[in-house]
């Protein structure tokens, strides 16, 4: 499979663009802040869905939704963790830049992602044009898988509610309670948590490796912040449990079009609007 490798000061990625466009290595003064691929692959016997049926590790986008879904309005059903990641991107470098982008088979849609390297942060800008003459909504939620073996700090904005799918914890619990319970999960557990208007938009990650992430979001677009926390407990069966965790802005309640299209808090691009959003990640050394 073809990759791209590029270097920008501290920074080192590698990005395969017919595997849906995804981050198969970012390493930042030689950390690495995503998990990687796997020595070895074989898919669940049981129906995980979709997406665990190809090797899951580092980054990709999901759009128009994480979860499988009904589209509104159609008969069409979209995929697990969306469309964009089972699609081939087309990549290129310039200096200190790496760009991406795809059309949606299904969608009137043009996404496109531009990471922009500096010696302390890394830019992420998305935009996605709608080439059609309808209306359409979408989620676009970043999912940047990170090895929770690795992390030995979290700070997480405050918030006013919380949905658990998986693993619930206990009950009104603050940001730094809530930041501690996941810290001391034990092995073969896995929580799916989504924090609901969690403000401001920013929360940081620090690496035993001494490399602290602090990332920014808008808020106003991305009111929950779901949290996946996986130590081991999936998918559960011997031999295939994933060490990993992940921070994903989301617009609406949960990871999933529908719910969030009928709570009328999904993304929307009018016929032939761009919309553009940032997410900054800015890295510091800390010491291991």
């Amino acid at each position: 499979m073809r990759s791209i490798r590029f270097a920008a000061g501290p920074w080192e990625v590698e990005l395969l663009p017919e595997d849906g466009g995804r981050v198969s290595l970012l390493c930042c003064d030689g950390v690495s802040l995503l998990t990687e691929a796997p020595s070895s692959f074989r898919p669940p016997e049981a129906d995980y869905g979709r997406y665990e049926t190809r090797p899951v590790y580092g980054y990709d986008d999901c759009l128009p939704s994480v979860d499988a879904c009904p589209y509104p309005g159609s008969e069409w059903e979209v995929p697990d963790h969306g469309e964009l990641c089972w699609l081939p991107w087309e990549c290129e470098t310039a200096g200190d830049t790496l760009s991406c982008r795809v059309r949606s088979r299904a969608l009137p849609l043009l996404f496109e992602r531009q990471m922009v390297f500096t010696e302390s942060a890394l830019e992420w800008h998305f935009r996605v044009r709608n080439e059609g003459g309808e209306t359409v909504p979408f989620q676009h939620v970043m999912h940047p898988l990170m090895p929770v073996r690795s992390i030995r700090s979290l700070v997480l904005p405050p918030f006013s509610g919380l949905i658990a799918e998986m693993g619930q914890p206990p009950e009104e619990m603050t940001a730094g309670a809530l930041a501690r319970w996941l810290l001391q999960r034990p092995d073969g557990t896995a929580s799916m948590l989504y924090l609901q208007n969690a403000t401001p938009g920013e929360f940081a990650i620090g690496f035993a490796e001494g490399i602290r992430l602090s990332a920014r979001y808008p808020a106003g677009t991305f009111p929950t912040l779901a949290i996946w926390w996986n130590n081991g407990g999936y998918p559960d069966e011997d031999g295939i449990r994933r060490f990993e965790c992940a921070l994903e802005p989301v617009a609406g309640s949960i990871s999933r079009l529908d719910a969030a299209f009928k709570e009328e808090a999904c993304q929307v691009a009018g016929p032939g609007e761009t919309l553009s959003w940032s997410v900054i990640w800015t890295v510091e050394r800390i010491g291991a």
